[in-house]
């Protein structure tokens, strides 16, 4: 009998090893927190004509990381505000000539576009290098080793194609062809990013992979178009309501731009909540499902449908309380996406991670992961 209990004990033992370890992450990031350093930075943004917003990068960044644990260990962020605002201001300039020389004339635009699509890929790998770069987790960083031939390889067919409605429409009669042409492309686009930045992420001296899905993603957007059509309805269905209050024969012929803004503002507001926990929900779990950092698997149980009930909360308390609410909302999405996140591996995590050397970066690599800060959050 003895031997007998025995044996089942190991066997009992020898299921469990063979069982996967799972590991989940915890935020302790607190609405009342966060609210402080949310008016402050926004305060010394406006005072300082937001100059101060790369401080305000930092502070924000360094508070999410280092209240998100993994493991028993905390991230954390070292970014350097200076190299943050350097990187603003470039992405200013493009900006501003991209929003404003169309104005003026053809050609201009035409050179500032082809400007961006120039400099566009490096700028997008540098920002990559420099937010992973200044991100740990238990001392070491995590990287992005992408070379600048696949970042304009990757990244110059994406960026020409989010350009080409704005041309098209600058340039000729037929700019609808060149909306449906980005819209068609969008999801292959989506993908094509995500899979450039984690086939190409690294921690320490392990790179990270990525399973294409790029099928998955072209489903997910087309079932997302139905929650964009049901939100698109409910906004005809209001504007016509309150039309007819007012006795307008057209119930789109808005009378001022006040008004004009009003009902586009609406009518984004209510598709983001309509199909934007959608999309979020299901990309997220498709990203992270072919995700590995070698023998380390993730995936998330965020659902759309909690998703949904939050986002609904929180743009309702921020349209109450006059953008108050934001920090707490800010908060409350931040602990549901990042609690919902789960580490998996066939042994202890500790164990896996304990065998992760520092990767051996220059003197140049380090200067070049900091001479540019951009904060697209692709």
């Amino acid at each position: 009998m003895g031997e007998t209990d025995s044996g089942l004990r190991a066997e009992h033992r020898k299921a469990l090893d063979d069982e996967p370890h799972v590991v989940g992450l915890t935020f302790s990031g607190r609405g009342s927190e966060y609210f402080r350093i949310w008016v402050v930075n926004l305060a010394l943004t406006l005072v300082t004509l937001g100059v101060y917003s790369a401080w305000a990068k930092v502070r924000k960044a360094r508070y999410f990381r280092q209240n998100t644990r993994l493991d028993g260990h905390v991230f954390d962020y070292h970014g350097r505000p200076v190299a943050i605002l350097r990187g603003r201001v470039v992405a200013f300039v493009l900006l501003t000539a991209y929003t404003w020389t169309f104005q003026f004339s053809n050609a201009a635009g035409v050179a500032t576009v082809a400007m961006v699509c120039a400099l566009g890929p490096w700028l997008l790998m540098r920002a990559q290098q420099f937010s992973l770069a200044n991100t740990s987790y238990r001392g070491l960083r995590f990287g992005f080793r992408a070379r600048t031939g696949e970042a304009y390889r990757t990244l110059s067919p994406v960026i020409a194609l989010w350009l080409a409605p704005a041309v098209g429409a600058a340039l000729t009669r037929y700019d609808l062809w060149f909306v449906g042409a980005f819209t068609l492309a969008l999801p292959w686009m989506h993908h094509r990013i995500k899979r450039y930045q984690r086939a190409n992420a690294s921690y320490g001296d392990s790179r990270f992979s990525f399973t294409p899905a790029l099928g998955r993603f072209y489903w997910i957007y087309a079932r997302g178009v139905g929650f964009v059509l049901l939100g698109s309805v409910l906004i005809v269905a209001i504007v016509v309501a309150m039309s007819m209050r007012r006795g307008h024969a057209e119930p789109f012929a808005a009378s001022s731009h006040l008004e004009t803004w009003l009902y586009g503002s609406l009518m984004g507001l209510v598709v983001y909540v309509a199909a934007g926990p959608y999309y979020a929900a299901r990309l997220q779990q498709l990203v992270w499902s072919r995700t590995r950092l070698g023998a380390i698997r993730f995936r998330t149980e965020i659902r759309a449908k909690p998703l949904f009930l939050l986002v609904v909360k929180n743009v309702a308390l921020t349209l109450v309380t006059v953008g108050l609410y934001w920090p707490f909302a800010t908060i409350a999405l931040a602990r549901y996406r990042i609690e919902c996140m789960r580490v998996e591996s066939e042994m202890p995590l500790s164990a896996l991670a304990g065998g992760v050397q520092a990767s051996v970066v220059s003197a140049t690599g380090e200067g070049a992961a900091d001479a540019f800060g951009f904060d697209f959050g692709l």
